[in-house]
């Protein structure tokens, strides 16, 4: 069967991915150090995406490590409530990234090694690393 309008050289190129797509793809689907450190930096990009406006507004990730998600909250109120919402993230990141990449959700009060949502220079270096 012939499709009318596709020329076989369409259908041939249609096959292939660009290099970039091919790099994207390993990464997503791969478990390993290098493939965790990207969805780490995609996650952090697409947060409020991840867990919606509310959350992200008075938590945000600040460290990922062997499946251990560990989240800033802005303070001890959001602990508390925070603290009933762990498996519902666990399930929302690894819905949205790759199954089993969060194994456990922590909690911490402590800003330090935060990257900042308003630091331009993180931004764009993520960004360049995802493209």
């Amino acid at each position: 069967m012939v499709l009318v309008g596709m020329s076989s050289e369409q259908d041939f190129k249609s096959k292939f991915n660009t290099s970039a797509e091919v790099l994207h793809k390993l990464l997503e689907d791969k478990a390993g150090p290098v493939s965790d450190q990207y969805l780490r930096w995609k996650l952090w990009l697409s947060w409020k995406d991840v867990v919606g406006p509310t959350v992200s507004e008075h938590a945000e990730p600040i460290s990922y490590h062997q499946g251990v998600l560990w989240l800033w909250v802005r303070n001890s109120v959001w602990m508390q409530q925070m603290s009933f919402m762990l498996e519902p993230i666990k399930h929302s990141v690894n819905q949205k990234f790759r199954a089993g990449f969060v194994k456990e959700v922590r909690l911490t009060l402590d800003r330090k090694m935060t990257p900042s949502t308003n630091d331009e220079k993180f931004k764009t270096n993520l960004k360049k690393f995802i493209k």
